[in-house]
């Protein structure tokens, strides 16, 4: 519990945390700027992890070791996305961690205050604006805005340096994909539905909230998550993608102690994935969990 209450991010004794791993690190991570150790689960420098922590903080990384705790989900709202700290990010490629020492990126962090994906967002889509040149010596509003309010003299580097940050997250961490969240709607049930109590199953796959909503425990440490972004636009969007599945269950002497139950799946006459499958006996006998196996052997056979 004593975890989980501190990856809420919330208490102030948290914030406490994270200020001494900060301050216990090995001498491999002396060179990282000390402003930007933010989080040792959000970011990828190490802190002590051996009898040279304080004791306390070592019970919660050895609790963390021994659930398994990581980051994991299928896709993240860009919320969070933007939340995450952008230097030493935990995701990124590791080329980010060579780019933490050059002069622009000392001035995103001494004069612009960059700390998070996004603020580094904000500032790199001026680079991006019509009235932009690619120097330094550029008139238009953002670089006029940038060398009153930050004291900065490269607006242009600075903003080019933020950009190189941000490429350096793959798709599924990157605010300026295109995510699930941008095209997988609430589904919003019928007349019809919402008079017979009808609750539709929610397809939408983003974790949404805060930072603290990105962690899980006893995760597989034999699988490693995946960085890519699912497609899961509808099959009106992508007619080429679509396929029809027929799924069933059926129950010989249902409700009997000698009940017999099983699944099909059927996609097209001789096609290779046609099944037929007798339940096996430590599942319920019946025509719904034939359904039910029916449905999920269906989803996980079928390439998505």
């Amino acid at each position: 519990m004593r975890l989980k209450t501190y990856l809420s991010f919330g208490p102030t004794w948290t914030r406490v945390a994270d200020a001494l791993f900060a301050n216990t690190v090995p001498k491999s991570e002396k060179n990282v700027d000390r402003s930007v150790r933010i989080n040792i689960f959000l970011q990828s420098w190490q802190t002590y992890q051996n009898q040279n922590q304080i004791p306390r903080l070592k019970m919660l990384i050895d609790t963390a070791k021994r659930c398994n705790l990581r980051i994991e989900g299928i896709a993240f709202s860009r919320e969070i996305l933007r939340s995450m700290p952008i230097w030493y990010h935990k995701e990124a490629d590791s080329l980010i961690r060579t780019m933490n020492s050059t002069a622009a990126s000392i001035c995103l962090r001494t004069n612009h205050g960059i700390k998070t994906v996004g603020e580094a967002v904000d500032l790199a889509a001026k680079y991006q604006q019509i009235d932009h040149h690619l120097d330094n010596a550029c008139k238009c509003d953002g670089c006029k805005d940038i060398r009153v309010k930050f004291q900065c003299n490269h607006p242009n580097g600075c903003m080019n340096q933020a950009r190189k940050l941000l490429d350096t997250l793959p798709p599924k961490w990157d605010p300026r994909s295109e995510l699930p969240e941008d095209y997988q709607e609430e589904y919003i049930p019928n007349e019809e539905e919402r008079r017979n109590k009808i609750i539709p199953f929610d397809r939408r796959v983003t974790t949404t909230g805060t930072l603290a909503e990105i962690f899980r425990v006893f995760t597989d440490p034999d699988t490693q998550p995946v960085n890519t972004l699912p497609n899961l636009k509808s099959p009106e969007e992508h007619p080429e993608q679509s396929i029809h599945v027929g799924t069933d269950g059926s129950c010989e002497n249902n409700g009997e102690e000698n009940a017999q139950a099983g699944a099909g799946i059927y996609i097209a006459e001789q096609h290779p994935q046609n099944k037929s499958i007798k339940l096996p006996k430590y599942l319920n006998q019946s025509n719904q969990t034939g359904e039910l196996v029916a449905a999920k052997i269906a989803a996980d056979i079928i390439d998505p």
